[in-house]
């Protein structure tokens, strides 16, 4: 089991894995920026972001078949089930969620949201499988009605890709 760890505003790169026949996955994330919130009183503001998850996958009794779970980080400012951006000592709440009704949160398995899982199944070049690519989205909400002091809100929230 190998993992890797990509903060998500738009860090990318890849992990090889040791031996010959295991195969190896890497991300790209592009970056989930909200935009201007009004405060007090604001409506909501959504935004969303791409996971790109790219594997090749391991040849395994004539299949080409890479399984991984993604998760979230609670971030560097709030807890689990409660994420928050920090612009000094002002706090603006905000959730990521797995589907686009913005129902169903992600994150790692425990309080803040369920990971998300995904498989890449390739054919066969010759005896080598072949690279394969999932896109997942990471749809994010600032809820209504915060009241908080003007400022530039910052979080750093970190992809994990388990494979």
């Amino acid at each position: 089991m190998k993992r890797w760890w990509a903060v998500l505003l738009g860090l990318s790169g890849m992990v090889a894995a040791g031996q010959a026949q295991a195969h190896t996955c890497s991300v790209q994330v592009t970056p989930l920026a909200f935009g201007a919130y009004t405060s007090p009183n604001g409506p909501r503001v959504d935004s969303a972001a791409t996971v790109q998850v790219n594997c090749t996958p391991t040849y395994l009794l004539l299949a080409c078949t890479a399984s991984y779970t993604l998760s979230l980080s609670a971030g560097t400012v709030g807890t689990p089930g409660a994420r928050a951006m920090a612009a000094g000592t002002g706090r603006l709440r905000y959730d990521l969620f797995r589907d686009a009704a913005r129902t169903i949160p992600w994150g790692d398995g425990g309080g803040g949201g369920a990971v998300v899982g995904g498989s890449i199944t390739s054919g066969l070049l010759g005896l080598l499988c072949a690279p394969g690519t999932n896109s997942h989205t990471v749809y994010g909400r600032i809820p209504a009605s915060q009241n908080v002091p003007a400022g530039s809100y910052q979080d750093q929230v970190v992809l994990t890709i388990t494979y």
